[in-house]
């Protein structure tokens, strides 16, 4: 049999292989300070780096969906489209919806988003891409049709009902994606809530690095195993 002592040791090296699996959770404030339409923002953080960029399906003739400009306001968020207040938010007006794709140099779990600033309603849609091809990118090809996205490798996160400011829990499944994408609430993507009346600005995103084992890691975790079964076959 396994002696006490090998066991916990096992188990202690199983344990801390398990633990580096994923990093501190990182809290990113999307709007450090004011500045003016840009066609994307860039972040950067102890555990991974993210770029910003806004998409809708109005700023175009055929109301196809493109990349449009974002903006931020310190203290309240970012927000897409240079138009007048409300339209300068998140919405999802008129049958323009609005979202905010953040393309981060590696996998991540979001946890958590933070709302500045709302009007009337502040529903949120989420999605990550967890298709097996590379994604493009970019969200371009789609022509309006917002609910051809689930068929091209994005999976609905969740809807959100919310209608106010500060931070939310988001994906109780863990999803891991390098691509999330956040917007007004979509009925395309499910759920009931009331639409073409969220307006909100995205002030903060929460995530967790999904870190690969280093290889020195791999290989004391296999020296570990065989430990305990030379150990085992010494005892049996």
């Amino acid at each position: 049999m396994l002696s006490i002592k090998s066991l916990i040791a096992g188990l202690a090296l199983s344990t801390g292989f398990a633990m580096n699996a994923f990093a501190v959770p990182v809290t990113i404030n999307l709007a450090p300070n004011t500045a003016g339409y840009t066609n994307s923002f860039s972040y950067t953080s102890t555990e991974a780096n993210v770029v910003v960029t806004g998409w809708s399906n109005k700023s175009t003739g055929d109301k196809a969906i493109a990349q449009d400009q974002i903006a931020r306001w310190s203290g309240s968020g970012i927000g897409v489209e240079n138009q007048n207040s409300p339209q300068h938010s998140v919405d999802n007006s008129n049958g323009d919806y609005d979202a905010l794709l953040f393309s981060f140099n590696k996998v991540v779990d979001v946890s958590g988003l933070g709302i500045g600033w709302y009007k009337t309603d502040a529903d949120v849609s989420v999605l990550a891409y967890t298709g097996a091809a590379p994604f493009s990118g970019g969200l371009t090809g789609f022509g309006s049709n917002w609910a051809a996205l689930l068929s091209s490798g994005w999976s609905v996160v969740g809807n959100y009902n919310r209608n106010g400011v500060g931070t939310f829990a988001v994906n109780p499944a863990d999803v891991k994606a390098q691509y999330w994408l956040v917007g007004a609430y979509n009925r395309a993507f499910g759920g009931t809530l009331s639409q073409n009346n969220d307006y909100f600005k995205l002030k903060s995103i929460t995530f967790e690095a999904v870190k690969v084992p280093e290889s020195g890691s791999v290989m004391l975790f296999a020296l570990g195993l065989l430990g305990l079964i030379a150990t085992r076959r010494r005892t049996v």
